[in-house]
């Protein structure tokens, strides 16, 4: 016999190969997701900075039919595949809805010019159907933006929908010439269907870009 050391029968060797591969895979995964922790925002908190309610759990949506400014027939069910934000309000309202579609409107820009639009769409459900018919809503949602839709339906089905969505509202006056208070919440439904956050006012363009970009690259 020499001095000299002897190969290790292959078998070892290719166990110890595998061991070492294997040892450096794990180094490698564990860096990945400790990069990832750090580096994801705390979103509860920074969407409430941003006036938003993040709900821990998701709360549902009542399914009601409505139909589209286009005419056609919607169901709730179908708010799915995207984000989904809701605005409740009227085309009589003299300033704080067309201040908010305003704002939406320029939010979606935003949104355009990140890459994340595709992701969201925008809504406004009416608080007046009586004057608010699907004719009187294809003249004034498409002004804000072309791609944003306008609801209308049965006031007991939109009633069911706003209450859900934590917006209340109510005509005040008498005859052909009255207001409709109502909530000046902005509900968020994630792709799931499932609603997911509430923007509280003061709303600003910047607050309702914010947090869908949080929303889409963190839920």
């Amino acid at each position: 016999m020499t001095s000299e050391t002897l190969p290790a029968p292959p078998n070892r060797r290719i166990l110890w190969t595998t061991l070492a591969l294997f040892g450096l895979v794990a180094v490698v995964f564990a860096g990945s997701i400790y990069r990832t922790v750090n580096a994801s925002p705390d979103l509860k908190a920074e969407l409430e900075q941003r006036d938003t309610l993040y709900f821990d759990t998701v709360r549902e949506v009542p399914v009601v039919e409505l139909v589209s400014h286009e005419g056609e027939v919607f169901s709730t069910a179908d708010l799915n595949g995207q984000w989904h934000v809701i605005n409740f309000g009227y085309t009589f309202c003299p300033d704080i809805c067309p201040t908010n579609m305003t704002d939406m409107a320029q939010a979606y820009r935003t949104l355009t010019e990140q890459g994340l639009s595709e992701q969201v769409r925008m809504w406004m459900v009416t608080v007046d159907p009586a004057r608010d018919t699907p004719e009187v809503l294809s003249e004034y949602v498409p002004f804000f933006h072309p791609e944003f839709t306008g609801l209308t339906g049965d006031v007991a089905d939109l009633q069911t929908l706003a209450q859900q969505l934590n917006t209340l509202f109510y005509p005040e006056g008498e005859g052909e010439v009255y207001t409709v208070a109502h909530s000046d919440n902005i509900a968020i439904i994630n792709p799931e269907g499932e609603y997911r956050a509430l923007l509280r006012p003061p709303h600003t363009p910047s607050q309702i870009a914010e947090v869908m970009a949080l929303l889409v690259e963190y839920d």
